[in-house]
């Protein structure tokens, strides 16, 4: 602000030098002098507010997605159930179809024999031993019987509670939907909220310059909290081993653009081991699919080149970790939004801001491929993109020379 009115004094010298002996003039000038001050300082109040009001949107906007994300699973996992238990309910409906035809052969077997078979058998006088014989062939037939009933009864009872966990479950399953819809419908409200703040916020006519100020303010942020993790004990995550100390890159600002750099060019994930991050250079995952539309070392403003790629990717798409580690951070940051950091061995960090919502918290060790956020547009992003970075201590990577 105070550029913009040394502009206006130097501007309105000459002429508050010509009118110097007119004290009405003098006055005049100090007068606009005074509401012009007075109006920069209102529009840097508005900007702020805006600022604020966008900064605001944006987490609102990673609560619900949050929320959206737990219900998906909660729907995933109700959804698996009831494909178990839909396969429950058709082997005990089977069973029960075997059980009740063998409990009818057998009552069939009894009846042809005739409904007084015990009292004809003692009346015959045949040999004690035969009447022995069939008197415990009755037994084993009625044990027999009583087994299968039982048997029946059992399966009827798995089934009538199979049935009812189907119930719940798809009673569960309707309110999670329209859970789910309400929230998406939420996540589209927020976002055309915050499109109209940012929009407003770009209109005002100091945006480029203050948006430089932050950028080169959120990179010190960022820098800050990369040497103050350096300064932890490294804690690798289980069974990872540490592999020798390899050279970083240079730095991105001492750096020309590398031409061979994926500029525009689609990247795609695929699967990679869980295997210490520095044994894997080359050999990575993408961490979500979509178009690299800023290079690495490629110019981000007059002073600035990136020092981490920018991936173009549909709103909501799953950020997945590239490689096995634990999360050092994951929270808010001017500049890059929702950031979640992962510390891997040998001092290697992967770093992922711009995400709509953060899935992960502080301290958790996360696998090779697992979902750990969503694309976004926070950090006052004019489109849904990634920031994805690689350091090594302090020192940035080039994240192609990584990702296959």
């Amino acid at each position: 602000m105070k550029r913009y009115f040394y502009l206006l004094l130097l501007l309105l010298l000459p002429w508050a030098a010509a009118n110097a002996a007119n004290p009405q003039k003098q006055a005049q000038l100090q007068s606009e002098i005074r509401q012009l001050s007075v109006n920069l300082d209102s529009q840097k109040d508005v900007s702020d507010s805006w600022q604020a009001e966008v900064t605001q949107l944006e987490k609102k906007l990673s609560d619900v997605a949050q929320q959206l994300y737990r219900t998906e699973e909660k729907i995933d996992a109700t959804r698996r159930r009831l494909q178990e238990n839909s396969q429950k309910k058709l082997k005990y409906e089977a069973d029960l179809d075997s059980q009740k035809a063998g409990l009818a052969q057998q009552l069939q077997a009894l009846y042809a024999a005739g409904e007084q078979s015990h009292l004809r058998l003692l009346l015959r006088q045949d040999e004690p031993s035969e009447i022995s014989r069939n008197i415990r062939y009755f037994e084993y037939m009625n044990k027999s019987r009583i087994t299968r009933i039982q048997s029946i009864q059992k399966t009827l009872n798995e089934l009538n509670v199979t049935r009812a966990a189907i119930d719940k479950d798809y009673a569960e399953f309707q309110v999670l939907n329209k859970q789910q819809k309400q929230q998406q419908a939420e996540i589209e409200t927020t976002l055309s909220a915050r499109s109209s703040s940012l929009n407003k916020l770009n209109s005002d006519m100091r945006s480029k310059q203050k948006r430089l100020d932050k950028l080169h303010a959120a990179d010190a942020s960022l820098q800050q909290i990369i040497e103050q993790l350096n300064q932890q004990p490294e804690k690798a995550p289980e069974d990872e081993a540490s592999p020798p100390r390899r050279q970083p890159d240079p730095r991105p600002t001492t750096k020309a653009p590398n031409k061979s750099e994926p500029q525009g060019i689609a990247v795609n994930t695929s699967l990679t081991p869980n295997k210490p991050f520095s044994s894997l250079k080359g050999a990575l995952s993408w961490p979500t699919q979509g178009k690299v539309i800023h290079g690495y070392g490629s110019p981000r403003n007059e002073k600035q080149r990136w020092d981490g790629v920018v991936i173009a990717a549909a709103g909501g798409t799953k950020v997945k970790a590239v490689a096995k580690g634990r999360v050092s951070f994951a929270g808010w940051m001017n500049g890059y939004g929702h950031l979640i950091i992962i510390d891997h061995d040998n001092k290697y960090m992967s770093l992922y801001g711009y995400n709509r919502a953060v899935y992960k918290k502080e301290g958790a060790v996360v696998n090779a491929n697992e979902t750990i956020a969503t694309v976004g547009n926070s950090g006052g992003q004019n489109q849904d993109s990634l920031y994805f970075a690689i350091r090594q201590g302090t020192s940035p990577q080039n994240p192609a020379r990584w990702c296959r």
